[in-house]
């Protein structure tokens, strides 16, 4: 929705807590693949964007980008993302969170489109807050708790992939993702064996051990 009402290719909202990202909705798998490796390394327009509090707008992937974000940049490549906009989800003084918007086509944003996206990241950043100060004691938190921790396990199976076949953590989230495509499991079923020891990976993909 928020991909439609920007007019951009894709969009995501990452909820941001205890220092660990969250990427709690994404608009398609391509989103989905540049929240997770934004989480996955801590770098990225959303990453900074959070922490500077002011939105990151990166036009074109050029030198500079990719010294600054070298594997967020690849996978953009790969995914075909051209450009990234990031807003940070902030009210009275709280930032919550970042709005982040992809585009296959290099440029900056229109007037009108930062504009929107201004808006859009302030509506956004009020409905959390709303939903934290009405919601049953803890709800929201607890919900916000388990994705975040639902991610953190993602991330530590990466590592655990990362150490055991000498690659990047980017390389185990990929290695993550294929075997769970694989097998037709969700992600999370595979970290949480990865993490367990029950399920090890070769450097080919193919299950060494359960």
């Amino acid at each position: 929705m928020s991909a439609e009402f920007i007019d951009a290719t894709g969009a995501g909202i990452t909820v941001m807590g205890g220092g660990a990202a969250g990427p709690m909705c994404v608009s398609n798998p391509t989103v989905a693949a540049l929240e997770d490796v934004q989480f996955s390394l801590g770098q990225g327009p959303c990453q900074d964007a959070f922490r500077a509090g002011v939105p990151v707008a990166v036009p074109s992937f050029d030198d500079a980008a990719v010294q600054r974000w070298p594997e967020f940049c690849a996978v953009a490549s790969d995914v075909g993302i051209a450009a990234a906009f990031a807003f940070p989800l902030q009210m009275a003084g709280a930032n919550v969170g970042v709005l982040s918007l992809y585009m296959h086509q290099t440029g900056a944003l229109s007037t009108d489109q930062h504009a929107d996206s201004l808006v859009l990241a302030a509506v956004l950043a009020e409905s959390m807050l709303s939903l934290h100060d009405t919601s049953v004691p803890s709800a929201l938190d607890d919900g916000i708790d388990n994705a975040v921790g639902y991610r953190a396990e993602i991330y530590q199976a990466s590592g655990i992939l990362a150490v055991q076949l000498g690659i990047s953590p980017a390389d185990g989230l990929a290695r993550l993702r294929a075997h769970a495509f694989m097998s037709d499991l969700s992600l999370e079923a595979v970290a949480s064996s990865v993490v367990r020891r029950e399920l090890r990976l070769d450097g080919d993909d193919r299950t060494v051990g359960g």
